[in-house]
């Protein structure tokens, strides 16, 4: 039975069927052969499928025959030319071929001794990073921080909260029992992803603040209203509660705004707050230098997210997690507890760091692996020359834009991100028909697939160049839909 599962014949004629089967199904998605979203029924999948497993093993070829008939039709296709809901989520080829590598050996990488080249080759992609993106030295491996790359960028934001609590704690002296912990502020803008929200309700934090945003003239999109922000926090601290975290965005889910970080650094850095940069999407425009520019006061930061999942088409999971000082995240995340089976000459004699100590999880993907095949086929000038793609392509669909008189901008174009209206005198109306757009236009994905928004009260419709195969025709046919489908309003 064992030679039939470590056959490496076997896995080398299934393997290389299963390459192809997917490097077909590219071309059909490239060459538009399915809708984006699928059109099936919650329970299509089950139906197909005995509800108990078998018994006995079945042939490689039958089960990849059932991965393409039963389980891509109900993929929705992130990578499919008319995919422009969400934020993207992208994968080079390199990183399908390092996917292969990374879980061929299932190396769980929790600590250096487990795999000393996971460990090595992830602080090796972090510091690329850094200098790639120009980040603060300060969060090289060499200096007081450092980066990893966590399962998700929720994850991230949740160990920054974590850290940001015990740190707390810690200048304060009190202990896990303190009623004090009680009083603790976590503060996150309006526009924020939600996962911010969360993470500081599943670290018990009762007293939440939403920091309001207004519109920017000059940046033409909403970001934090300082003056309320101060506001907010000074009534805190005289009311005995306990500022401790606050996290802004560089590129928010809704509108892609920027929010101040300088400004906000300088503020967290007065109140003794823990200063978190959720740059998910466009942390990795700062190989721009444009974009870089916007981005002043990184210096401040605790904690920084990038997730090149994104723009960087990484995959699944390339959420990269820098800290401003390690040893502190190593203790917040319980490298002090004493367990026997973790101890080894490496991790106490060594200036290693185990990642286990940087995450909730032990056990480790080798996700370092696609990121350095990603960035070795790409170099830095390819990794910039693709944004611009993108950039290039949504500057295209913004001019479409502008050229209608039914439709107008909401926000300011950035990067791959337009926000649109269509527009009505009555906000009320307003928005029930950009609704009913965006249903009508989901109802058939097949021409294009997009998410809408709200704030301040306003519902407007976003799209997302998500896709290096998004061409202008693409966007012109798609546009071309959307004014035809705003007819039967």
């Amino acid at each position: 039975m064992s030679k039939k599962f470590l056959n490496t014949e076997i896995l080398v004629e299934a393997g290389t069927k299963m390459l192809q089967m997917v490097s077909n199904k590219f071309e059909d998605i490239a060459n538009l052969k399915y809708p984006v979203v699928p059109q099936v029924q919650p329970g299509f999948l089950r139906q197909q499928f005995s509800e108990k497993p078998p018994l006995e093993p079945e042939s490689l070829d039958s089960i990849l025959q059932e991965t393409e008939t039963k389980i891509f039709p109900g993929l929705t296709l992130w990578s499919h030319p008319n995919f422009y809901a969400y934020y993207p989520s992208n994968i080079t080829h390199a990183s399908i071929i390092a996917e292969i590598f990374a879980s061929a050996f299932g190396t769980p990488g929790f600590q250096w001794l487990a795999s000393p080249a996971q460990t090595e080759l992830e602080n090796i992609v972090v510091d690329w990073v850094v200098y790639g993106l120009d980040l603060p030295v300060k969060f090289l491996m060499k200096n007081q921080g450092g980066g990893t790359i966590a399962g998700t960028v929720s994850d991230a934001i949740f160990i920054s909260v974590h850290a940001a609590k015990r740190r707390k704690m810690k200048q304060l002296n009190i202990n896990t029992d303190s009623a004090q912990i009680c009083k603790f502020v976590g503060y996150y803008i309006e526009s924020a992803h939600a996962c911010a929200t969360k993470a500081l309700h599943l670290k018990d934090i009762y007293y939440q603040r939403k920091l309001p945003v207004i519109f920017n003239d000059e940046q033409q999109n909403y970001v934090v209203d300082l003056e309320k922000a101060i506001e907010i926090i000074e009534q805190d601290i005289k009311d005995g509660l306990i500022p401790f975290w606050l996290s802004c965005s560089f590129g928010t889910t809704g509108t892609c705004a920027f929010d101040p970080i300088d400004k906000l650094g300088e503020i967290c850095q007065k109140y003794q707050i823990w200063f978190n940069v959720d740059a998910a999407y466009a942390g990795s425009s700062w190989l721009i230098n444009e974009y870089r520019e916007k981005a002043k006061g990184l210096e401040y930061a605790d904690s920084i997210e990038i997730n090149f999942a994104k723009l960087m088409m990484c995959g699944l999971t390339g959420s990269l997690f820098y800290v401003n000082d390690k040893s502190e995240l190593a203790e917040a995340m319980g490298s002090k507890i004493d367990f026997e089976i973790y101890k080894n000459k490496f991790t106490d004699n060594y200036d290693v760091w185990d990642y286990k100590d940087w995450q909730v999880a032990l056990g480790k993907r080798f996700n370092s692996i696609k990121m350095f095949w990603m960035i070795k086929s790409l170099g830095l000038n390819g990794m910039r020359e693709q944004i611009l793609q993108k950039i290039e392509v949504a500057n295209h669909f913004e001019q479409l834009v502008k050229a209608s008189n039914k439709f107008r901008l909401f926000t300011k174009p950035q990067l791959g991100l337009v926000t649109f209206i269509l527009v009505n005198e009555d906000l009320t109306i307003q928005n029930k028909l950009n609704r009913k757009l965006q249903e009508l236009i989901n109802q058939n994905t097949m021409n294009g697939f997009i998410s809408g928004s709200e704030i301040k009260g306003i519902f407007y419709l976003r799209i997302s160049i998500a896709n290096h195969t998004t061409t202008k025709q693409n966007v012109e046919e798609f546009w071309n839909h959307i004014q035809k489908l705003s007819e039967q309003l």
